[in-house]
């Protein structure tokens, strides 16, 4: 749709408008002007040399109206006889042009007296080329010199005019040369007129549409720098300066009401900001004590079983399977019993897990199945402590311990874009989704915990991992997928570039 306020003229728009309209008649009547008298000097210089150069033609075609019929003459050639009908046809279109010529002048006469004369050349001409082609010899002499005869008239009478149109037309030169000496001044100053009187227009337009501009910036310019002790701008226009001066008056006027405002605001913006440090200080303390509080809570259920079992396979087995078993409990219980705000390596986690799973196998026996794809380019990463082996642990709690067949635990360490995929996959029971919801609700509490040899379950993983990569959305620290009847996969995400062990 086309703009309707394109087309309205008022303000500053009908002022520009006016001055550009003014300066374009100014130069548009010069340039009419100009054009105008340079097309009747060009108009009569043609009239001069357009006779002259017709005459000068109608000479050419004669010669060759001569030579052509010679050549026929002399050597009978088929072409010279084409050329020679061409020629002659053109001379009496010629001909009959200057005999049909109204005017009784001078040099009118003489061209139909010229026309008259190519008449009768042609005629002659036409019988010595007849002769010719009979090959009656003496005939188309006598014809060809006839013909030569009213050739001489016919070039000297040319000539003739070709001289009465160039005294004629050295005269017009004259003239004209005189008058555009004086079309030459009479432009030049017009032309000195039309551009003083654009510049003096575009002067007066430029001050008066600028000058209350000027005003209002300069004003402009010292409010920028804190002065506001100024008297309200007076500027009486009919445009829209005049709104815009208004309405800086009221600006001015609102900014000096705001400043008192803002003073107060700042104070208390301070005040708050000073509330808003200690409130910042109190979460980080509160972070550190919940990252403490996460040590280990031994769950004594589990450390009776375990030591029962050593304590049987040490009956049963001789002392040097059971030493090794209890080993591998002592490096679990000494690992979750370490700080769980100091960093580890990947490589520790995972180490962690394969003691785990051995105390599991010994436990168990073939009621699990352990298996560990991982790439060791990645073992140096540090991660926060003890995330692995809970859920391992809560895959085989929940997925693996009430099943009747065998039950299956690989774990897969991959690099995947800008982070590491640390898989944990279980052919266990599976979760519905609403378990699944419920192990990722953040604020959610984790029931299950005091069955975890570590007391640390699945939501104490997941808010560790929060903690430690500043991560407030669950989806970027895991994913979990699983079928009932199928199994659990179970997805960390540790951001690569954290760094990794010395």
């Amino acid at each position: 749709m086309v703009n309707k306020s394109l087309f309205q003229f008022k303000g500053i728009r009908r002022k520009i408008f006016a001055h550009l309209l003014i300066t374009t008649l100014i130069m548009g009547i010069t340039s009419i002007y100009s054009y105008y008298n340079a097309k009747i000097v060009i108009d009569r210089l043609k009239s001069i040399f357009t006779d002259y150069v017709y005459l000068n033609s109608l000479n050419n075609d004669i010669n060759s109206l001569e030579t052509e019929v010679e050549n026929y003459l002399s050597t009978k050639s088929s072409d010279s006889l084409l050329n020679y009908y061409t020629i002659s046809n053109k001379l009496n279109n010629s001909a009959e042009d200057m005999m049909s010529i109204s005017a009784y002048d001078n040099d009118s006469l003489m061209q139909k007296d010229i026309g008259n004369m190519i008449i009768s050349l042609l005629s002659e001409t036409d019988k010595a080329v007849n002769a010719k082609r009979g090959r009656i010899s003496s005939e188309y002499i006598e014809y060809f010199t006839r013909a030569n005869k009213i050739n001489d008239y016919i070039k000297l009478y040319i000539n003739n005019l070709m001289y009465n149109k160039l005294q004629e037309g050295t005269i017009k030169y004259n003239k004209i040369s005189k008058n555009m000496v004086f079309i030459s001044f009479l432009n030049i100053f017009l032309i000195a007129i039309s551009v003083v009187l654009n510049i003096v227009l575009g002067i007066i337009y430029t001050y008066r549409i600028t000058k209350p501009i000027s005003e209002l910036s300069d004003t402009a310019l010292r409010i920028s720098k804190g002065d506001f002790d100024i008297d309200p701008i007076k500027i009486k226009t009919d445009d829209e300066v005049n709104i815009l001066a208004d309405a800086f008056n009221n600006m001015v006027t609102n900014i000096k009401n705001y400043i008192d405002e803002i003073k107060m605001q700042a104070k208390v913006e301070k005040r708050l900001k000073e509330q808003e440090m200690q409130n910042l200080k109190m979460k980080n303390i509160l972070r550190e004590s919940e990252l403490k509080a996460l040590q280990s809570q031994i769950n004594p259920h589990f450390l009776f079983n375990t030591l029962n079992a050593a304590s049987q396979i040490a009956m049963m087995e001789g002392a040097e399977k059971s030493s090794e078993f209890i080993e591998k409990v002592a490096d679990l219980f000494r690992y979750n019993l370490r700080k769980l705000d100091k960093p580890v390596t990947l490589k520790e986690e995972i180490d962690n897990v394969f003691n785990y799973m051995y105390i599991l196998k010994t436990r168990f026996g073939d009621k699990v199945e352990f298996q560990a794809d991982i790439d060791e380019k990645l073992l140096d990463v540090k991660v926060p402590c003890t995330i692995v082996q809970p859920v391992v642990e809560n895959a085989f709690i929940h997925g693996i311990e009430d099943m009747e067949g065998d039950g299956h635990i690989k774990i897969e360490i991959k690099r995947v874009g800008d982070s590491i995929h640390i898989d944990v996959i279980d052919n266990g029971m599976g979760m519905s989704k609403e378990s699944i919801d419920k192990i990722l609700a953040a604020d959610d509490p984790d029931n299950d915990e005091n069955k975890h040899v570590t007391g640390i379950g699945m939501h104490n993983v997941i808010n560790r991992l929060r903690l430690y990569y500043n991560k407030p959305n669950i989806s970027d620290v895991i994913e979990i997928e699983s079928r009932i009847g199928y199994g659990t996969r179970v997805t960390l995400k540790i951001p690569d570039g954290r760094g990794s062990a010395a």
